[in-house]
């Protein structure tokens, strides 16, 4: 079942890359008050649009820059053509071509393509791999050795900012570490192949959450999600005891 969209979501983020980013230059522009958008996101979203309605003529897409408002559906297409543009119109290399293609109202695959790393992140029911190898979340570590990686609310979740930073400065002290690399599709990535412990996301865009949650849980994360002043709260953990612990945080502060 579905072979067909496997074997072209496997495809299409590098071919993306290959005849889009790797061979043009780019402009910087202003996206509202604190993001920006390049050139390249535009591009590389219509050259993936394109062959998406080529293949299967059919089927719906959201995408960061193009039918953002919309919700996914069956046989939609989830794309964010490039994520972590801040990091990438900077020259830095974290940054990743991140699709997700959800039917019957289910994540059915998800892929997150890391150019510099030549990583390709896939899932599918089957499982979950980087390029040909099996992956899996690293499930026995302790809440003492956890390193958490975790994103910032954006302006559309000012109304957060404060009880972000209460929960992630109460969650620090029962963890190693929490990072930010600036992208959630290579944040989740890490963490589903064992690197990372944990990624806590304060907003709720498709493209932003259901590849890298898809493959997470596919590579046997335990999922979080709650609502905290009408605002989704998205976040992944290596295991449950350190999805309770955040769990327990946040309700403290969630009044």
């Amino acid at each position: 079942m579905y072979l067909k969209e496997e074997k072209f979501i496997k495809k299409i983020a590098i071919m993306a890359y290959n005849k889009i980013i790797k061979k043009h230059s780019y402009n910087v522009m202003d996206k509202g008050e604190s993001d920006v958008v390049t050139t390249l996101d535009l591009a590389t979203e219509k050259y993936i649009i394109e062959n998406i309605n080529k293949n299967f003529p059919n089927d719906n897409i959201v995408s960061e820059e193009y039918n953002a408002k919309e919700k996914p559906k069956d046989r939609t297409w989830i794309i964010d053509p490039i994520d972590g543009t801040v990091n990438f119109a900077k020259n830095l290399n974290n940054w990743c071509i991140q699709m997700a293609f959800v039917d019957k109202g289910e994540t059915q695959l998800a892929i997150i393509y890391i150019p510099y790393s030549k990583e390709l992140y896939f899932a599918s029911d089957k499982g979950a791999w980087c390029n040909k190898k099996r992956i899996k979340t690293n499930s026995d570590v302790k809440i003492y050795q956890a390193v958490i990686v975790h994103g910032l609310p954006k302006r559309d979740y000012q109304i957060l900012k404060n009880i972000a930073f209460d929960v992630l400065n109460e969650f620090s002290d029962k963890v190693r570490r929490l990072r930010n690399y600036g992208t959630a599709g290579i944040e989740y990535s890490l963490l589903a192949c064992g690197k990372l412990d944990g990624e806590i996301i304060w907003a709720d865009n498709p493209w932003d959450i259901l590849p890298g949650r898809f493959i997470c849980e596919k590579a046997g994360g335990v999922a979080y999600e709650t609502i905290i002043k009408n605002k989704k709260i998205n976040a992944m953990f290596a295991n449950k005891k350190l999805c309770d612990l955040f769990d327990k945080i946040v309700k403290k502060y969630n009044k």
